[in-house]
């Protein structure tokens, strides 16, 4: 007598797998997306600690942008050069002073930026960063001047700074993410 499988026996086998495979990689999938957005969000709180960081060495004001100094945000030369991401318009921390650590990067799309300086110039602070596939896994940060009646952005180099606000939003996977992180949070 031969050994061996059946056709029969070897499609239940085929059917199986097939049905196994169709439950475990939609999950994967969405996993891997949550993942990616937890980086992002990850990211964001990377970045609002830099901003803190940046008020207590700049003695209370936040940078007008990411690349804007101490010194600058100050007008006082005695102060330190350093940045909260060293560069205006982001991709990656840039130079030798910025407060971002080396290995802040974009979690979703290796080429786009890291953080954008500003990444959510609106008028409206209620509104958010558009999203495009541009902007996936990037983290942006603008600076308000609260001290009018109406908070509006801070212009991007605005030296000394009058920023006493800030917000950092997150780009996810396919759109903007819920979370927006402020002064004071």
């Amino acid at each position: 007598m031969r050994k061996g499988f059946t056709l029969i026996e070897l499609m239940v086998v085929v059917v199986i797998i097939g049905i196994l495979a169709a439950i475990a990689i939609p999950n994967f999938i969405s996993m891997q997306r949550r993942a990616k957005e937890a980086s992002v969000k990850n990211n964001m709180h990377t970045l609002q600690l830099a901003a803190e960081d940046f008020s207590t060495l700049s003695e209370g004001v936040y940078a007008a942008d990411c690349g804007q100094s101490v010194q600058a945000a100050t007008n006082n030369v005695v102060m330190l050069p350093q940045s909260i991401g060293g560069a205006v318009a982001g991709l990656n921390p840039v130079g030798v002073d910025h407060l971002l650590p080396e290995t802040f990067r974009n979690p979703i799309v290796a080429a786009n930026n890291s953080f954008d300086s500003p990444g959510a110039a609106f008028a409206d602070p209620q509104s958010h960063w558009a999203w495009n596939i541009n902007n996936a896994g990037g983290v942006g940060y603008t600076a308000y001047d609260a001290t009018i009646p109406v908070p509006a952005p801070v212009a991007p180099g605005t030296s000394p700074s009058t920023a006493v606000l800030y917000q950092v939003v997150g780009q996810g996977t396919s759109n903007e993410l819920a979370l927006v992180l402020s002064a004071g949070q």
